[in-house]
């Protein structure tokens, strides 16, 4: 691909939120050469969506969506499915049986079809508490069940394949575009972005200033929490690990 760094960031709340520093952080991650990766609990078309209604003419150079249950890559011309990365989470799956155990959870709201997939569960559930959490999580695993957990925002539940996830699309994504882990910034402001903040995985990453409580609260080796919101906030982690330079007009 041509490119030695790799910034993955979510997009709602973090790349998008702040039009101006978003338009003008993506002009100098291009004049950088940064590959840049979205990972988001989007589907393909709605990112094509954003790029429509926002009059965008550039192109991500790869998309991990559906909160890291697809990746695509962006051929010039259009996105194609990457690698091989459907049969590597699909073993041990088993949607049929997760739906059967979650439908025991009356307060569990099931999301439209539209954000569901064949690997992704997706519900709403308001206010969970860590115990709660905890709770479930046992009984997926009571069952013989392997499965990840995601909740964030306090009101979305998400029940993906052990092996996805956005860490593990990101780690899939860099290794098939010849980016080393050390090499690769994570950006994201709720709790579906801490799967790929975790310092096993040899991230560096970026919490912007306007994050939920999940990941103001996430503090580890290699994560900086900016101050600024939104784009500028991805902007002014990439400044601090040393990726862009402050623009001429920034104070001093």
């Amino acid at each position: 691909m041509g490119s030695t760094r790799m910034l993955v960031s979510d997009l709602d709340g973090t790349f998008i939120g702040d039009e101006a520093a978003m338009r003008s952080l993506w002009r100098d991650l291009e004049t950088a050469g940064i590959f840049v990766a979205f990972a988001t609990g989007r589907h393909l078309e709605s990112i094509q969506d954003f790029y429509a209604s926002a009059s965008i003419d550039r192109r991500a150079d790869a998309c991990v969506t559906m909160l890291g249950t697809e990746i695509w890559l962006h051929d010039g011309e259009r996105y194609v499915a990457a690698g091989r990365w459907s049969p590597i989470i699909s073993e041990d799956w088993d949607a049929g049986r997760i739906e059967r155990i979650m439908a025991a959870v009356p307060e569990a709201e099931k999301l439209p079809l539209e954000w569901q997939s064949p690997f992704k569960l997706s519900y709403f559930l308001d206010e969970l508490s860590s115990d709660a959490l905890a709770d479930l999580e046992s009984r997926l695993d009571a069952e013989g069940v392997a499965a990840k957990v995601v909740y964030s925002a306090d009101r979305f539940l998400d029940i993906l394949p052990v092996r996805a996830g956005k860490g593990e699309a990101t780690s899939y994504l860099a290794a098939l575009v010849g980016v080393a882990p050390g090499d690769v910034v994570t950006a994201g402001d709720t709790g579906n972005d801490l799967d790929m903040m975790r310092p096993e995985l040899g991230f560096q990453s970026i919490v912007v200033g306007n994050a939920t409580r999940e990941l103001r609260e996430h503090h580890a080796p290699g994560v900086y929490h900016a101050r600024a919101a939104f784009a500028a906030g991805i902007r002014e982690g990439l400044e601090h690990f040393g990726w862009l330079s402050p623009p001429y007009d920034a104070p001093v």
